[in-house]
C-alpha cells in the first residue's frame, strides 16, 4: 500500500485500521456525516481520509501542526460533525444537525488573495481527475512517489497518494522532512518521483551533494524562480511542474519544464481557456461538465499548447495604464549576483495609479542605487520600482506561501 517514512503498511493494516474505525460510534452511519481530522499520527489521518471516501461520507484533512483551537475554527468553518484531534481517543463533536448528501473532499485554499475559503470536491470529480492525472503523468512505470509536502492538501493527498494506489505503486510519505532525512530517502529510492514545494526543492539542491542528482522532481503551489529551476535541472533528470487550483485539482502538467511560466499542457477533465500568445492574456478559466471556475490567474497558450502563467490578476499592478507583471522584475532582480530572495509588490500612487515596490533579501547590504541602476539597464522605465527594501527574512503566510497583499499591506 504505502508507507510513512521508513515503515510500510499494508493492505491489512489498512484493513485493520478500517474494522477498528467501524467500532467507532461517532463515525456509524458516516456516509452522512462530515469529520475533520488533525493528527501527527499520518497513518491514522491518512488512514481515515481513506475510510471516509471508501464508505461515501465527507472528510476536511487538517494540517498536523494545527493548534486545537485553530483545529476547532477550521472544524466549524467547514460544517464539520466531528473533530478527530490527535489521538482519536476523545472526538470533539461540533454542532451541526446537517447530514451529507454526497460525499465530498473538504479543503481551505491557500489565502493568498484573502481569508481562506472551505472548498468541496465530490469523490466523483476526484476520481476523474485521478484517471486524467495517471494517463498524463509521463514517468516510468514502477517509479516511485516521495511524497515531501503535506498530504492534507490535495497536491500531497491526490496528485501523490491517491494516484499512486491507483498505479498499484506504493508511495513514500514523508513527514519528516529533515533535508539529510529526504535526500537519504532519495537516493535509497533511485527510480523516483519528488513532490515539493519550491521552496523545499531550493533547499535540497543546495544541500545535496555534488554527485547527487535526483531522477524525476514535480513542483507545484508557486512559480519557481529562473534561477532555482536552472539549478534544478542540472541536478535533475527531468523536472515536471504541475498546476491548478483547490476547486478543481491537477488541471495541467509539464512533461520537461524550460520556463518556470510554462505549466504545460491540460489534462482532459477540463477546458482550460486561456489568451492567444503572450500578447494577449487573459484571466485563465476552466470549464467542467457541470460549472466554470474563474482561477483569478493571468496566462495564455504558447505556439505548441503549452499553457503558460503570468501571475495573479489581483497582483498585477498597472502603472499609468501599463501593466506590470511581478514576476517579470523579480526574474530580472534575481540575476543580481547578491540578491537571494526577492517579492514584487504594488503601492497606490497619486500620478501612476500604481507604482513597483521590492523587499529582497542579499547576502550582503546592498545600495539602492547600485539595485536602481541593475533594474533601469535591464526593464522599461515602467517596470523600474520606486521602493526597495533589504529584509532579513520575507514575510510569508501560514502555509508558505507569499502573498504580495500582505507585503504590499505590512508597508503601508
Amino acid at each position: 500500500m504505502f508507507f510513512i517514512n521508513d515503515q510500510y503498511y499494508s493492505k491489512n493494516d489498512l484493513i485493520k485500521q478500517f474494522e477498528h474505525f467501524d467500532q467507532m460510534n461517532v463515525l456509524h452511519d458516516c456516509s452522512k456525516k462530515r469529520i475533520a481530522v488533525c493528527t501527527k499520527n499520518a497513518f491514522e489521518g491518512l488512514a481515515l481520509c481513506l475510510y471516509m471516501k471508501e464508505k461515501g461520507g465527507s472528510v476536511v484533512p487538517i494540517h498536523a501542526s494545527t493548534p486545537r483551537d485553530a483545529a476547532i475554527r477550521i472544524a466549524h468553518k467547514s460544517s464539520s460533525h466531528i473533530l478527530m484531534y490527535d489521538t482519536f481517543q476523545a472526538p470533539i463533536l461540533m454542532i451541526n444537525d446537517r447530514e451529507e448528501k454526497q460525499g465530498v473532499l473538504v479543503q481551505m485554499s491557500s489565502g493568498t488573495t484573502g481569508e481562506p475559503k472551505c472548498l468541496e470536491r465530490p469523490w466523483e470529480d476526484i476520481e476523474e481527475e485521478i484517471k486524467n492525472y495517471n494517463e498524463s503523468l509521463p514517468v516510468d512505470i514502477g517509479t516511485v512517489p516521495i511524497i515531501a509536502c503535506p498530504i492534507s492538501h490535495s497536491y500531497g493527498f491526490i496528485s501523490g497518494v491517491l494516484t499512486a494506489l491507483e498505479r498499484d505503486i506504493a508511495p513514500i510519505i514523508l513527514s519528516n522532512l529533515n533535508p539529510k532525512y529526504v535526500l537519504k530517502k532519495l537516493v535509497e529510492t533511485p527510480n523516483h518521483i519528488l513532490y515539493a514545494s519550491p521552496a523545499f526543492l531550493h533547499t535540497l539542491t543546495k544541500l545535496s551533494p555534488q554527485d547527487f542528482s535526483f531522477k524525476y522532481v514535480m513542483t507545484s503551489g508557486m512559480l519557481m524562480s529562473a534561477v532555482c529551476l536552472d539549478d534544478l535541472k542540472r541536478r535533475s533528470n527531468r523536472v515536471l511542474q504541475q498546476y491548478g487550483c483547490s476547486e478543481a485539482g491537477c488541471i495541467a502538467i509539464n512533461p520537461d519544464v524550460q520556463s518556470p511560466s510554462e505549466m504545460g499542457f491540460p489534462l482532459g477533465h477540463f477546458k482550460v481557456i486561456a489568451g492567444k500568445g503572450k500578447d494577449h492574456p487573459q484571466e485563465v478559466i476552466l470549464q467542467g461538465s457541470s460549472k466554470s471556475i474563474h482561477t483569478n490567474d493571468i496566462g495564455y497558450f504558447s505556439e505548441v499548447g503549452s499553457l503558460c502563467l503570468l501571475g495573479r490578476m489581483d497582483d498585477m499592478i498597472n502603472v499609468a495604464g501599463l501593466n506590470v507583471y511581478p514576476q517579470e522584475v523579480e526574474e530580472i532582480i534575481l540575476k543580481e549576483p547578491n540578491i537571494e530572495e526577492v517579492i514584487a509588490y504594488k503601492k497606490p500612487d497619486a500620478f501612476a495609479g500604481e507604482r513597483v515596490c521590492v523587499q529582497f533579501v542579499a547576502s550582503s547590504f546592498v545600495e539602492e542605487s547600485q539595485l536602481r541602476d541593475w533594474c533601469v539597464r535591464q526593464m522599461a522605465p515602467h517596470q523600474v520600482p520606486v521602493e526597495f527594501t533589504q529584509v532579513e527574512k520575507i514575510p510569508t503566510l501560514p502555509n508558505g506561501k507569499i502573498s504580495r497583499k500582505l507585503v504590499g499591506e505590512m508597508m503601508g
